[in-house]
């Protein structure tokens, strides 16, 4: 089985632009959508790095920042943590993944929400072509 996986902070404001919420954090964003989103991205394949380890990539340059995050996040800017893992093919066994400490407390003092998608191709494939009862 191939895993691939991903950590995206976003923040989606639409009163402050990209270039904005980079000068109130001092951090530059790796993603900018069209639509205005500022976004911290790390992503692996395969065995390149753990989730735990990406999830690390896009917080730990925020860690110190709470306050700055939650002064956006009071100006009505919505602040995500989005964690995506695609299981590719059998074989799947027991996976996890852990928000540590600092993580969380980061997560919680700026109200972010945190969305986990999973996609297990294998069972997708299954229930594709089950029929209906």
């Amino acid at each position: 089985m191939r895993i691939e996986h991903s950590a995206t902070l976003r923040i989606m404001s639409d009163v402050h632009s990209p270039i904005e919420i980079s000068e109130a954090l001092g951090v530059r964003p790796s993603a900018v959508t069209h639509t205005g989103d500022w976004e911290l991205e790390a992503s692996a394949h395969g065995n390149e790095a753990s989730l735990e380890e990406l999830i690390r990539a896009v917080t730990d340059p925020l860690l110190g920042l709470a306050d700055k995050l939650a002064s956006l996040a009071s100006q009505g800017a919505t602040i995500e943590l989005h964690l995506t893992r695609d299981l590719l093919g059998p074989g799947a066994g027991a996976l996890c993944f852990m928000l540590d400490a600092p993580v969380i407390k980061l997560l919680g003092e700026v109200g972010a929400e945190v969305w986990i998608d999973e996609y297990d191709e294998v069972e997708w494939e299954r229930n594709a072509h089950t029929p209906s009862a």
